[in-house]
């Protein structure tokens, strides 16, 4: 049994050595964090001094015609993320400017040492951009978006507060126009992309998604009336056109928009007020969107909306896939309101007013074959009078106008119209062909608007 004496003497000579362990294992601490931290300011040293400008390079190469600037770039190893504090592209008909942008989740080695293909690579990664602008000088066109953020692993895509408007006023934008044009402003607070395929999109195979909601959407048209319509050398695309021109195969189970509004303008004198329809609490499904099909596969359209805030509205469209010809058909409703609301477009638009007039319900159906459409619409309202407006004022006062009103009112508007005794009720006859100029939404109304008119022809 040792001594007491003995066991400390052990203690005290042991003691030097336990310190100066302790001291080496502090300095190796030290010494291995000092490492660490410079390999992490090496790597983000070398990510800017040598790697951001062969990236650079890289998509010049890629993308002729394109220039990609990137400031600092900075990477953690904890969630594998790199973050780009600004990212620009810039070329003579487009420029993009983002940032901070990052990407995580990538596997930085299999890129690195090409074991696997670019889907493997980014399968686990997340990709987050904010302060996104695109504009496009030559159109006068911009989009901007607050925040952009995709999930691979969640095949899922987010996009927050995004806005398509003009880069100028309208003043501007339509001067700088030879013909008749569309002005079109879109906002869309959250359009959320779920079932996304991103591997077939990352090469380039296909457009595959599951579903689209576009939340509070507002969409606002002006045309200017003032200005003659383009030569129709080239006619605007119609539905199955513009699918047919995408190459890349696309297909979207169904698209929603959900409390949305939507304004349509039109202005005949530069400057002036324009003659204005408002759809307001718009909800829309548009299923089977594709580019590719079988004979019979079509586009279903269902539609809601309240028009100028007082008529339900409700329509139906069926777009075939792969037709040769302009060939759909569509159909739909308008509940109870007073006609007289729409006079703030037609006073403008077709220089008419309705002094007075109720509409019980509108029902429409169309079928459109090769460019022309044939159908048949049911008004059904009473007390309708109108007035012809002066189209330099605007006004009903004068001779002219007075005397055209009156023989419209005597000789061509049918007053009233409802079930006979035998409970049927007049139909208007729809009969229209598509007008070199007419765009699709353009021919969908004047072909419905012509079977309008015909039921309330005396």
């Amino acid at each position: 049994m040792e001594q007491p004496n003995e066991t400390r003497s052990r203690y005290q000579a042991s003691t030097p050595s336990r310190k100066r362990l302790a001291r080496l294992a502090a300095f190796s601490f030290v010494l291995i964090a000092g490492f660490g931290l410079l390999g992490f300011v090496s790597r983000n040293a070398i990510l800017n001094r040598f790697a951001r400008a062969k990236v650079e390079q890289a998509f010049t190469d890629a993308h002729p015609g394109y220039a990609l600037h990137l400031s600092d770039l900075h990477y953690t190893v904890r969630g594998r993320q790199l973050v780009a504090q600004s990212v620009t592209v810039s070329a003579t008909n487009l420029t993009l400017e983002a940032g901070p942008v990052s990407l995580a989740g990538v596997h930085w080695s299999r890129l690195l040492w090409g074991s696997s293909n670019l889907t493997d690579v980014l399968s686990t990664a997340s990709f987050e951009a904010t302060n996104i602008t695109i504009e496009f000088p030559a159109t006068h066109y911009g989009i901007r978006c607050t925040r952009l953020r995709a999930n691979v692993p969640d095949s899922e895509l987010v996009a927050e507060n995004t806005e398509l408007r003009t880069l100028i006023g309208d003043e501007e934008f339509f001067a700088a126009q030879n013909f008749r044009t569309t002005r079109f402003h879109a906002f869309v607070p959250e359009c959320r992309v779920l079932g996304l395929d991103f591997g077939a999109l990352f090469h380039g195979k296909s457009y595959r998604a599951g579903l689209i909601t576009l939340s509070r959407m507002s969409f606002d048209a002006l045309v200017n009336r003032d200005k003659q319509p383009a030569p129709h050398d080239k006619l605007p695309l119609m539905v199955h056109e513009a699918l047919a021109a995408i190459s890349t195969p696309l297909q979207i189970d169904a698209l929603n928009i959900t409390n949305g509004h939507a304004t349509y303008r039109e202005r005949v004198v530069t400057g002036a007020e324009p003659g204005v329809l408002t759809f307001a609490d718009v909800n829309m499904s548009v299923t089977n969107i594709a580019n590719r099909g079988e004979e019979l596969a079509a586009i279903q359209l269902q539609a809601e909306s309240e028009l100028m805030n007082d008529g339900a509205l409700k329509f139906h469209m069926t777009i075939p896939i792969a037709p040769s010809d302009l060939s759909f058909h569509y159909s739909g409703s308008l509940g109870p309101m007073d006609a007289t609301r729409l006079d703030a477009f037609l006073d403008i638009a077709e220089h008419l007013r309705l002094k007075s007039g109720n509409a019980e319900g509108v029902v429409f159906d169309v079928d459109v074959t090769d460019g022309t459409a044939q159908g048949r619409v049911r008004a059904i309202y009473d007390d309708l009078v109108v007035a012809v407006l002066d189209k330099k004022t605007g006004t009903e006062s004068g001779f002219k106008n007075r005397f055209a009103s009156l023989v419209a009112n005597a000789l061509k508007v049918e007053k009233s119209n409802g079930p006979d005794a035998t409970g049927a009720t007049k139909a208007g006859k729809v009969n229209y062909t598509r007008k070199p100029n007419d765009t699709f939404l353009q021919f969908t109304w004047f072909a419905l608007r012509s079977g309008l008119l015909d039921a309330i022809n005396q």
